[in-house]
C-alpha cells in the first residue's frame, strides 16, 4: 500500500462579514484538510491583540475612523503573517486566514476609501491560493468580527451610514468580489 501523499502547504483565505459564520467555514475547512492527509491551521483576526486592547478601554477612547481601523487590521494582519501564518507554511502546513484581506476591503470600500489606498494597504499579503466567501447572517450585534468591531467602533458621522447600512454594504462588496473571481 503506497503512503498517502502530503498535499502542498497553501494559503486559504476565508471572508465575510458575519464572525461566526467565517469561524464555522475555517473550521470545516481545516477538518476536511485533515482527511486529505494535511495538518491546517486557522489564523483567526486579532491575533495580536489591538482590537480585544481597544475593545478593553471601551468609552474611554475616541472612536477611531475607518482607515485607522484598516491600518490596525493591516498591523494584526502583518503579526498573523509573522508570527502564525507563515512559519505555518514553512512547515508544509495549510493556513486558513479567518477573515483575510477580502473583508478588510469590502469594509473599507463600505465606509467609503478609495479602492487604491486599500490596495496599497494590504499589498505585503500575499495572495491566497483558495478563496472563500461565507454570506452568513448579517448582523451588527455583539460578534467577535472585524466587521462587528468596526460597526461598535467606527463614527458614524464619518462613514454616513448606520451600522446596518455599512454591514450589507460590506457584504455586498464581498459578493461582487465572489462574482468577479467566477467571472
Amino acid at each position: 500500500m503506497k503512503p498517502r501523499a502530503r498535499a502542498k502547504a497553501a494559503l486559504t483565505s476565508v471572508d465575510g462579514v458575519h464572525a461566526g459564520s467565517l469561524m464555522q467555514e475555517a473550521r470545516r475547512l481545516a477538518s476536511a484538510s485533515g482527511a486529505r492527509g494535511t495538518r491546517a491551521g486557522i489564523s483567526y483576526w486579532d491575533a495580536s491583540g489591538i482590537f480585544g486592547d481597544l475593545q478593553a478601554k471601551g468609552s474611554a477612547l475616541e472612536r477611531p475612523s475607518a482607515r485607522t481601523l484598516l491600518l490596525l487590521y493591516a498591523a494584526d494582519l502583518a503579526f498573523r503573517l509573522r508570527w502564525e501564518i507563515r512559519p505555518a507554511l514553512a512547515e508544509g502546513r495549510t493556513v486558513i486566514a479567518a477573515p483575510y484581506v477580502d473583508t478588510a476591503m469590502a469594509l473599507g470600500r463600505a465606509a467609503g476609501i478609495e479602492e487604491g489606498w486599500l490596495r496599497s494597504v494590504f499589498d505585503f499579503a500575499p495572495i491566497a491560493v483558495e478563496r472563500h466567501y461565507v454570506d452568513g447572517a448579517i448582523t451588527t450585534g455583539r460578534g467577535k468580527g472585524l466587521v462587528e468591531f468596526a460597526c461598535r467602533h467606527l463614527l458614524n458621522v464619518e462613514t454616513r451610514a448606520t451600522r446596518q447600512d455599512l454591514v450589507a454594504r460590506a457584504h455586498a462588496r464581498l459578493k461582487a468580489t465572489r462574482h468577479r473571481e467566477r467571472g
